[in-house]
């Protein structure tokens, strides 16, 4: 009977064991090892292998199916595995001495790999959910790697190669990947992604040491790439990602030694890329709003650039190749697109855009120079384009449309050194074109209103050109070619033009319109020409041709629909036209040298024609009443003619053919007509006449003929007819 109760109690104890089928197996080979394995469920599986000596483990094993392998090679080693759950599965290899290993699986489907190999280093996982993976991976001594998993199916790796490397990965959420590869000393990495299906890649340190990265994922979606590499240096790189929202992407790569990099995301679906080759370059990017995208590229040293980008599919591309090239772009609104481009040193880009649709493009190539463009602080769909090639060249582009969704156009092309440009227009459509081909060149354009127009070109050294216009419909055209021109306009009021050429050097011209639908022309062909138009009123126009040098016209009108032509070909002639009241006209054409020409016409309906032809010709026409009409016309040496009119309906014509020949009318009252016609040398004639419907005609052929007449009255006739 006592034997029968001994079998029936062995099959119970045998039936326990096999419906618990857990497993522990511990082999401990050297001194000082402890194992303590804890195991509660069924089919669990622990393997516990310590070689060496004072190692110590702990297993803790609750719930089904869960596997627990630790291997431990050296001295001083701490492995410590705790499972709560089902299916969980936890790796632990550690070879060296004072290696610590911790893991702690809470929840099913768990799988942890962690592999140590060197001295002092420490791993630490702790995964709280279901399908959570880990693999660690440290080679070296005292590295530090720290891995929390909160959620389901997320994916971490890390592998360090080298001294005194730090990994800290945190995760909560679900299908989350993050991959950590540091190679050399003293790389740093921490990533934390909040969410679901965030993806973080970092590389550092393959040839180098001491680089640091921080990614921060809170969202769905996210992506970052961070590739780091010193080049075996000890000054390490700096890396830092935050994404907020869903969507975003982020690469960075960097290479060489001492770079930084800080990319922020807010928002969904904004995407950053960033490369740095070089030394002690920095990146800064700051995306806030949906669907912005940034492309940032640095080779070289000491490079900077920031990108600030508010609102929502807004792009930024910033190339910088060189050494202490410095970038800043600034995007509020939304739809804007900026791209710089910088190949050279020290050079500087500001562009700042505000507002919808904006577009700037800025290119510089060579050094020191400097660009700033602002946009669309009050409106949209401003365009500016900046090409820059030389050195210590400078353009200044400000644009506002005041609201509204016609934007403005600039265009600054500059090739040479020391180049300044500075457009500023205010209103709406109005358009700018400035380029400039040699050194030292200035320009400065200003636009008030709607749909003006300024085209500056300048080809040559040290001109400058000054535009400024107020008003709508202006257009302004300056074309100087040479050495010191000097160009300004300025025109206020609506529909108004002004044209400029200047080819030769040290040429100056001058226009100023006030009023509506004037017209300015002026062409100045080779050097120290200088010519100065002003029109007040409407309908005004104005046309100086000087070819030749130190040429000077001056022309005044005031009035409407006044129009003055003056032509001169030669050297150092002088040309003066002043017209006031309305449908004045005058034309003044001089071929020759030391021409001289004054017209002043008060008055409407006047009309003054001067030719001269030679040398040293003087012509002063003064008209004041309606409707005087003078001729004057001069071919030879040293003519002199004064024609001066006070009344209404004067006429006079003057000519003269020959040489040292003098003529002077002055005619005062109404109906008036003298006609001097003179040919040969030395010929003078003077007539004056007061009173009403006078009329003096002489006639002088040959030489040395003086002919004086005087008629007081009204209704008088005089004819004098000299021939040799």
């Amino acid at each position: 009977m006592k034997k029968l109760m001994l079998s029936a109690a062995a099959l119970m104890c045998g039936t326990m064991m096999f419906a618990q089928m857990n497993d522990s197996d511990v082999n401990q080979t050297g001194s000082g090892n402890a194992s303590t394995v804890t195991q509660t469920g069924m089919t669990n599986d622990s393997d516990v292998t310590q070689t060496g000596d004072d190692n110590t483990s702990t297993v803790n094993q609750l719930g089904d199916d869960n596997v627990s392998s630790v291997t431990q090679t050296g001295d001083d080693n701490v492995a410590s595995a705790n499972q709560e759950g089902n299916d969980n599965n936890s790796d632990i290899d550690q070879t060296g001495d004072g290696n610590d290993s911790d893991v702690s699986q809470i929840g099913n489907n768990n799988v942890s790999d962690e592999d140590q190999e060197g001295d002092n280093n420490v791993s630490d996982t702790d995964q709280d959910g279901n399908s959570n993976d880990s693999q660690v991976l440290q080679q070296g001594d005292n590295n530090d790697s720290a891995v929390s998993q909160t959620g389901d199916g997320n994916g971490s790796f890390v592998w360090q190669d080298g001294d005194g490397n730090i990994s800290d990965v945190d995760q909560t959420g679900n299908s989350n990947s993050s991959y950590v590869d540091q190679w050399g000393n003293g790389n740093n990495s921490d990533v934390d992604q909040i969410g679901d299906n965030n993806d973080s890649v970092v590389l550092q340190g393959y040839s180098g040491s001491n680089n640091v990265s921080t990614v921060m994922q809170e969202g769905d979606g996210n992506t970052s790439f961070v590739g780091q590499d010193n080049g075996g240096s000890l000054l390490g790189n700096t890396s830092s990602v935050t994404q907020t929202g869903d969507g975003n992407g982020s690469s960075v790569i960097q290479l060489g030694e001492s770079n930084a990099s800080d990319v922020d995301q807010t928002g969904d679906n904004n995407n950053n890329t960033v490369f740095q080759q070089g030394n002690t370059n920095d990146s800064n990017v700051d995306q806030e709003g949906d669907n912005n995208a940034s492309d940032t590229a640095q080779i070289g040293d000491s490079n900077a650039s920031q990108v600030l980008q508010q609102g929502d599919n807004n792009d930024s591309a910033v190339s910088q190749t060189g050494d202490g090239n410095g970038s800043f772009v600034w995007q509020d609104g939304d739809g804007n697109i900026s791209d710089v481009d910088q190949t050279g040193n020290s050079n500087s880009s500001y562009v700042d855009q505000w507002g919808n649709g904006n577009n700037s493009d800025v290119d510089q190539i060579g050094d020191n120079n400097d660009s700033v463009v602002l946009q669309g602080y009050s409106g949209s769909n401003n365009v500016s384009t900046v090409m820059q090639e030389g050195d210590g060249n400078t353009s200044f582009v400000g644009q506002d449309n005041g609201g509204s969704l016609l934007g403005n156009t600039s265009s600054v092309t500059q090739t040479g050194d020391g180049n300044g440009s500075s457009v500023i227009q205010l209103g709406e459509s109005n358009t700018s074109d400035v380029d400039q081909t040699g050194d030292n060149n200035n320009n400065v354009v200003l636009q008030q209103g709607v749909a003006n127009d300024s085209d500056v070109d300048q080809l040559g050294d040290s001109n400058d050109a000054n535009v400024a216009q107020a008003g709508d419909d202006n257009s302004s055209r300056i074309d100087q070619q040479g050495d010191g021109n000097d160009s300004d306009v300025s025109q206020t009021g609506n529909m108004n033009i002004a044209e400029n050429e200047q080819i030769g050097d040290n040429n100056v011209s001058d226009i100023d319109q006030t009023g509506d639908e004037n017209y300015a022309g002026t062409g100045q062909y080779g050097n120290d020409n200088n010519s100065d138009v002003d029109q007040t009123g409407n309908l005004n126009g104005s046309l100086v041709i000087q070819s030749g040098n130190a040429n000077i016209s001056t022309t005044t009108q005031i009035g409407d629909a006044n129009a003055s032509i003056q032509g001169q070909f030669g050297n150092d002639n002088e040309s003066y036209v002043s017209q006031m009241g309305n449908l004045n006209g005058s034309f003044v054409q001089q071929v020759g040298d030391l021409n001289d020409s004054d017209v002043a016409q008060n008055g409407n309906l006047n009309n003054s024609n001067v030719q001269q032809n030679g040398n040293s010709n003087t012509s002063d026409v003064d008209q004041d009443g309606t409707g005087n009409g003078s001729q004057v016309t001069q071919t030879g040496n040293d003519n002199d003619s004064m024609v001066d009119q006070d009344g209404n309906l004067n006429s006079s014509t003057v000519s003269q053919l020959g040489d040292l020949h003098l003529s002077t009318v002055t005619q005062n009252g109404n109906f008036n007509t003298s006609t001097v016609d003179q040919d040969g040398l030395s010929h003078s004639s003077m007539v004056n006449q007061q009173g009403n419907s006078n009329n003096s005609i002489v006639d002088q052929n040959g030489n040395s003929h003086v002919s004086t007449v005087d008629q007081i009255g009204n209704g008088n006739i005089s004819s004098v007819t000299q021939n040799d």
